[in-house]
């Protein structure tokens, strides 16, 4: 178990913000105003020129909650798969912005699962050698 005032702070950072995206959604959820949830607005934007956010959300949960622990997908400094996660939102945000194409829900749907591979695979948390 990690230990440490740094590893405390971070976690109570994280609590306050969880708990502040529940209160907000279930004000946005009981307020008088149709599809303003942030799930329909997510899907909404990721539809226009912000395809890259399934990818994003994707590696973000793969990252934290898969994560695979073979050794061959390990890169040789930890900040790789930040960098390349980085280029590949770049490189998504300029064709969103650049090429106009319809986004179907396939489509999300299949650059979701994209992410979720490479946060799995090459951004996994279970390389991190515990004491």
């Amino acid at each position: 178990m990690m230990e440490g005032t740094g590893y405390t702070i971070v976690v109570n950072i994280m609590i306050g913000l969880a708990l502040a995206y529940f209160i907000i959604e279930i004000m946005l959820i009981l307020n008088d105003v149709e599809d303003d949830t942030s799930n329909v607005l997510l899907l909404e934007w990721s539809k226009g020129k912000s395809f890259f956010i399934p990818f994003a959300l994707g590696a973000i949960a793969g990252h934290l909650f898969l994560g695979t622990t073979n050794a061959a997908f390990k890169m040789a400094n930890g900040i790789f798969p930040v960098l390349i996660l980085f280029g590949l939102t770049i490189i998504m945000v300029i064709i969103g912005f650049k090429v106009p194409f319809e986004k179907t829900k396939s489509f999300l749907t299949a650059i979701l699962i994209a992410g979720l591979l490479y946060g799995h695979f090459f951004w996994s948390m279970n390389y991190i050698v515990s004491p």
